[in-house]
């Protein structure tokens, strides 16, 4: 039986989808559309397990927090993908300990990991169906303590294990940290990490590992591409758009040029050595996030922007940061918060990769687009299946232009869209993806039945439009 709440608000969010399409209508005949062509060249393959959540290693022991005990998380996380990765590390490896035995810890500079932490996180990634990155202690720790920590995770975890990081941000070892001298510098680092590798390989054969993990210095994993010997599986670094105190909601609207360069660089290396890149850390702004800028939708539409960007220039996965951060509080960036009281909800970023995650249903490649960018703001890319393009996704990130994109060149005439909107860019409630929120057990079901059927697409300013096609 219907409730009078139930039936009002079906009636309501039914009256906002005729709204919407009637106003969309009226701005496709109002502006001119741009017309999408794909390129002449081979689409880019996208790894099942692209999308990653990152986490301070005191997440892991953080009691029922990655935990199959805590449903909603479950369900959160599930809702990402059926694949994915989760890495743990971040500056509290730095200050993490393995024991066996004993009460875990989940401190910021003092957090203690054991064996029933990871057999509970091994749980967690069982329940999911996801894999890990796991980082151990190069900063304070030494190499006996790192092998026997390897082995109990890799024991433990077994083929949900993904690569192991020795180290996290090791290019600021030497700048600030109390870890390595002052001209701590990549010959230093390399000797090192071959010493750790050498031992863990041994200890545990058949192990990955990721590498270099810096955190600015593309150089070093250029430099690991070239002399990996074998040593390395995964390149690794992090990005953050700027620093929370320097960030501001303009610099999110358009892609950072050291961001492009940044990936053509790396693209590069990976194309030459055959090893993979991915960016193992990443969010809008370090130190948590800006308040007012990462927790508003803006932060949803720059997270789905920056996921498309990455997968459509070979990356083979992210790991966007969340929870609780190496400063002790729940970053306002965060795809998934936390009351503090055990209770984890869907953050306003959090929409942006759910975007992703639904634009890639049945898809696992991207198609490179005919032609220059067509607007600093307007983004669209054109996702797809054994060579057919099958979906689109179009991010409209002006805060003031409307969009109208025509998909018939590419073959998109008769589709669903789903629409990612929100009251205003600098909201942190009210936004919706296909008409819907994720509701309170952390599940998504899209409610809008927006259709097109003429390949044209109108995208109001700061919104996004996911255009999926039905399968043959």
């Amino acid at each position: 039986m219907q409730t009078r709440r139930t039936v009002l608000g079906k009636l309501l969010k039914a009256c906002a989808a005729l709204t919407f399409a009637r106003d969309s209508k009226i701005l496709a005949e109002a502006v001119p559309a741009l017309s999408v062509n794909l390129a002449q060249t081979a689409p880019v393959e996208v790894p099942s397990n692209f999308t990653g959540l990152g986490y301070e290693m005191s997440s892991v022991a953080t009691p029922d927090l990655l935990s199959p005990a805590n449903q909603r998380y479950v369900e959160l996380v599930r809702g990402l993908g059926r694949q994915g990765v989760l890495r743990v590390g971040g500056i509290v490896a730095n200050y993490t300990r393995y024991v066996p035995d004993g009460p875990s810890r989940f401190d910021r500079q003092n957090t203690v990991i054991t064996r029933a932490a990871i057999e509970r996180f091994a749980a967690f990634l069982n329940t999911v169906g996801w894999s890990a990155i796991w980082s151990v202690n190069f900063a304070q720790g030494t190499i006996p303590d790192a092998v026997g920590e390897a082995r109990v995770v890799s024991d433990v975890l077994g083929t949900r294990l993904l690569a192991l990081e020795i180290g996290n941000e090791v290019d600021n070892y030497g700048k600030g940290q109390p870890f390595r001298p002052p001209l701590y510098d990549y010959e230093a680092y390399r000797k090192e990490y071959g010493e750790w590798h050498t031992a863990i390989a041994k200890a545990v054969p058949g192990i990955r590992f990721a590498a270099p993990d810096t955190a600015k210095a593309v150089d070093w994993v250029e430099r690991m591409a070239k002399d990996a010997n074998g040593q390395v599986q995964l390149l690794t670094t992090h990005y953050y758009r700027n620093g929370q105190a320097r960030g501001s909601a303009e610099q999110l609207l358009t892609v950072d040029p050291r961001l492009e360069d940044m990936v053509a660089r790396l693209r590069a290396a990976s194309r030459q050595s055959g090893i993979p890149w991915r960016i193992c850390e990443i969010n809008s702004f370090s130190g948590g996030g800006r308040p007012g800028v990462s927790d508003t939708f803006v932060g949803a539409l720059w997270t789905l922007n920056t996921m498309l960007l990455l997968a459509q220039c070979g990356c083979s996965g992210v790991n966007v940061e969340t929870g609780v951060n190496q400063l002790g509080f729940v970053s306002s960036y965060s795809p998934i918060q936390d009351d503090g009281k055990g209770m984890n909800s869907a953050g306003v970023p959090y929409y942006g990769m759910l975007a992703f995650a639904k634009a890639f249903a049945g898809c696992h490649q991207m198609f490179p687009l005919d032609g220059s960018r067509q607007s600093n703001f307007v983004h669209t890319y054109v996702l797809g299946a054994k060579g057919r393009a099958r979906n689109a996704v179009i991010v409209n990130m002006d805060s003031r232009a409307d969009a109208h994109v025509s998909l018939v060149n590419i073959g998109i005439k008769h589709a669903k869209i789903l629409r990612l909107v929100a009251p205003a860019a600098d909201s942190k409630t009210g936004i919706t993806l296909g008409g819907a929120q994720v509701d309170e057990s952390g599940r998504w079901r899209a409610a809008s039945q927006e259709r097109i059927h003429d390949g044209s697409v109108a995208v109001p300013h700061m919104s996004a439009a996911l255009i999926i096609s039905p399968r043959t």
